[in-house]
C-alpha cells in the first residue's frame, strides 16, 4: 500500500537537511573571488565572497548573484559572509558557466549568514525541490518539498523534517491529509485513493493501524483499476504516476510542474508570469510573455512511472494515453508596449495581444498615481476616467489625450513645444519652470521624473470579452500599469546602454514525441513498450506539446497480457504557447527631433 511506503520514503528523505545529501553533519565556510556588476554606479566590484558549503566533500565551485535591486555592498558583509536576496548556484568546479549539466543546486531567496535562512526554493540536481520558509539552512515553517520521485509533501517544517498539519500527494495521484511527527505520518488523517474514493485512517509513526481502506478493485470509479476479470489480474498490482521530468525540466527555458488535485494530476507552467497571463490574475504591464523562449521549441517533458506494488513482475502489453480532449485556450494574453522618444510628449500606448483570441468590447478605466523606485503606487491617485477601446485581435493603439484634456492638462502646449535644459546638473531647475510654465490641471501632483523626461503613471483596468471555440463567451477584467511621456528636456548629454539574451530547450532524444491535434476529441496516442515487457517497473518518458495554448485531457492506460487494464488518474495538462503579435504601433510620428539614445532604448 503506498500510505505505508510513501512514509517509509518520506522519513529518509527528510531526516537530513535539505543540503546535506549524504554529507555528514556540519559542513565547512567557502570563499572565492568574484566580479560584481554595480547597478547604480555601472560599475564592476572585486569581492571575497564567503558561503557555508553543506557537502564540501563534494568540492563544488559557487556563484554568488545578488537579486535585481540589490546592490552587492547591501548583500556582502566586511568579511564576504552573504546577507541578503539573492542566487546561490553549486557546481562543478571549473565547468562553463552557461552549462545547465554542471549545476548541482540553485537556491533563490534571502539568505543570512551565509545560509538560506528566510523565504527562498532550493533546486537540486536531481529533481529535488525545498521551497517555503528557511533558518540556519533548513526549512522550518511553512513548506513544499518535491523529492526526485515527483512525490510532494507541503505543510509544516521543524529543522528540515515534517512536523504538524501537512499534505502528502503521491505521484500516482493519491492524496493524504493529516499529521506528521519526524517525517512520518502520525495520528489522524484522510486518505483520497487515486479512483476518488476517501477513507478516514489512523497512523502511529508511519504504520496504519486503523482505519477503513477499501480494496483496489473499490477504488476504479475514476481511474485505477478497469476490472477486465475476477480479482483484477495483474493490474491489480500495478500503480500508475504521471509526474513532470523534474531533471529535464530543470534545464528549460519553460519550466513545468505537476500538482495532485482531487481530480486529476495537474501540470501547468512553474512562472507565475505564464500563469497570470492565463489566467488573468497578474497586472496587465510592460512584459510581454512572448519575450524569451524558444517557443518553437518549448515542450513539457513529463514521466510516466508504473511500478508493482508487491516487487512482482508482472507482463505488459501495451501503453496508451487515452485523450479525452484536446481544446484550444483563446483568453487573449495582453501586456503594454510603451511609446517613448521621437518627439516629447507621447500621449499613447499599445495594448499587445500574445493570446490566441479577440479581446472584445473593451472598456478602459484609467487613474494617475505617483510610484515608488520599483514602479508600485502609492498614496492617492487621481479620480477615474473611462475609455471605450474596442475589439482587436494583435493589437490596439491607445490614446489618453482626451483623457488629459478632460484632467485639465494644456496639451496643445506640450504637442508644440520643445523644452531646452543647459545640462543634466540643471534638470531640478528646468523641470520646476517647466511646471510653472504649463498648466497640468487635476494631474500635476502626479508627474514623474525619468532620466530627462517627465512622466505619467497610469494604472486602472481593462473590461472585456471573450470567446471559446464552443462559442461560449466570458468577461475579464485585469489591472493594467502603464507610463507616459508628457515632454523630455534637450540637453547636450545623452545616456543608455541596452542588451538582450536568449534561451532554449534542452535535447531529449529518447522522449517520445506527443504533439496534441488542436479540437480533437476521444483518441489514443500508442505508447511502445521498449526493452523486456515482463516488468516489476516501468518508465515512459514523454515530449508534450502543441500548435497553441491548449488544454489537455487524458489518462495512461497499461494494458496486461492477462487482458486486465489499469489506468492512471487522470491528467490536465495547460499547455503555455502564446501567439506571436504582428501588430505594428501606427502612432509613431511623422518626424523626430529627440535622439534615440535621450530616451533609452525605445
Amino acid at each position: 500500500m503506498f500510505g505505508i511506503a510513501a512514509a517509509s520514503m518520506l522519513g529518509a528523505m527528510m531526516l537530513s537537511p535539505a543540503f546535506a545529501d549524504s554529507a555528514p553533519v556540519g559542513g565547512a565556510w567557502a570563499e572565492r573571488v568574484q566580479i560584481l556588476y554595480q547597478a547604480d554606479t555601472r560599475s564592476v566590484l572585486r569581492r571575497t565572497v564567503r558561503v557555508w558549503d553543506f557537502h564540501p566533500q563534494k568540492n563544488l565551485d559557487f556563484v554568488w548573484e545578488p537579486a535585481a535591486g540589490q546592490s552587492p555592498d547591501w548583500t556582502i558583509a566586511e568579511d564576504g559572509t552573504i546577507n541578503g536576496k539573492g542566487r546561490l548556484v553549486w557546481r562543478v568546479r571549473g565547468s562553463a558557466s552557461y552549462d545547465p549539466k554542471t549545476v548541482y543546486s540553485s537556491y533563490f531567496g534571502d539568505v543570512r549568514n551565509g545560509r538560506p535562512d528566510g523565504q527562498g526554493r532550493l533546486e537540486l540536481r536531481s529533481g529535488e525541490v525545498f521551497d517555503g520558509h528557511w533558518l540556519g539552512g533548513e526549512l522550518n515553517g511553512i513548506g513544499i518539498h518535491v523529492d526526485a520521485d515527483g512525490n510532494r509533501y507541503e505543510g509544516q517544517f521543524v529543522d528540515g523534517v515534517p512536523n504538524g498539519e501537512g499534505r502528502l500527494l503521491s505521484k500516482t495521484g493519491e492524496i493524504f491529509a493529516g499529521s506528521f511527527v519526524g517525517g512520518l505520518k502520525n495520528g489522524k488523517g484522510q486518505t483520497r485513493l487515486a479512483g476518488g474514493t476517501v477513507y478516514e485512517s489512523q497512523w502511529v509513526m508511519g504504520k496504519e493501524v486503523g482505519g477503513s481502506r477499501p480494496d483496489v478493485l473499490a477504488d476504479a470509479r475514476v481511474g485505477g483499476l478497469l476490472k477486465a476479470q475476477a480479482g483484477g489480474g495483474d493490474a491489480d498490482k500495478v500503480e500508475i504516476g504521471v509526474i513532470v521530468d523534474q531533471r529535464m525540466t530543470q534545464q528549460a527555458d519553460m519550466k513545468y510542474q505537476h500538482l495532485a488535485r482531487d481530480e486529476d494530476i495537474a501540470i501547468y507552467p512553474e512562472d507565475t508570469l505564464y500563469n497570470d497571463a492565463w489566467n488573468g490574475t497578474g497586472t496587465v504591464k510592460n512584459t510581454n510573455v512572448y519575450d524569451g523562449p524558444d517557443w518553437e521549441n518549448a515542450p513539457a517533458f513529463a514521466e510516466v512511472d508504473l511500478k508493482t506494488t508487491d516487487e512482482s513482475r508482472v507482463k505488459l502489453d501495451s501503453l496508451e494515453m487515452k485523450v479525452a480532449a484536446s481544446d484550444a485556450y483563446r483568453k487573449p494574453m495582453l501586456s503594454i508596449s510603451e511609446h517613448f522618444g521621437c518627439i516629447g510628449f507621447r500621449p499613447d500606448f499599445s495594448i499587445v495581444n500574445n493570446g490566441w483570441g479577440d479581446a472584445k468590447d473593451m472598456k478602459m478605466s484609467i487613474q494617475f498615481t505617483t510610484v515608488d523606485d520599483e514602479g508600485n503606487p502609492t498614496g492617492q491617485p487621481s479620480r477615474m476616467f473611462t475609455k471605450d477601446i474596442g475589439s482587436f485581435g494583435d493589437g490596439v493603439d491607445v490614446s489618453i489625450k482626451s483623457v488629459l484634456d478632460e484632467a485639465g492638462v494644456d496639451t496643445a502646449s506640450l504637442e508644440t513645444g520643445r523644452f531646452p535644459c543647459p545640462s543634466v546638473d540643471s534638470l531640478n531647475v528646468c523641470r520646476s519652470q517647466f511646471t510653472n510654465k504649463i498648466k497640468f490641471g487635476e494631474v500635476g501632483d502626479y508627474l514623474g521624473n525619468l532620466n530627462q523626461a517627465m512622466m505619467l503613471n497610469a494604472i486602472g483596468k481593462l473590461d472585456y470579452s471573450w470567446a471559446d471555440d464552443q462559442g461560449n463567451v466570458y468577461q475579464q477584467s485585469e489591472p493594467f500599469r502603464a507610463q507616459v511621456t508628457m515632454a523630455v528636456f534637450e540637453t547636450p548629454e545623452s545616456m543608455a546602454e541596452c542588451g538582450d539574451g536568449g534561451g532554449g530547450s534542452p535535447e531529449a532524444m529518447r522522449y517520445q514525441n506527443i504533439e496534441f491535434p488542436i479540437g480533437k476529441h476521444d483518441y489514443t496516442i500508442a505508447m511502445p513498450v521498449r526493452g523486456n515487457k515482463n516488468v516489476g517497473a516501468y518508465t515512459a518518458r514523454l515530449k508534450m506539446w502543441s500548435a497553441m495554448s491548449s488544454i489537455h485531457s487524458f489518462s495512461i492506460a497499461a494494458h496486461f497480457a492477462d487482458g486486465s487494464v489499469r489506468e492512471s488518474k487522470p491528467v490536465t495538462f495547460f499547455y503555455f504557447r502564446p501567439k506571436q503579435s504582428l501588430f505594428e504601433t501606427k502612432t509613431e510620428p511623422a518626424a523626430c527631433y529627440l535622439p534615440r539614445q535621450m530616451m533609452g532604448c525605445g
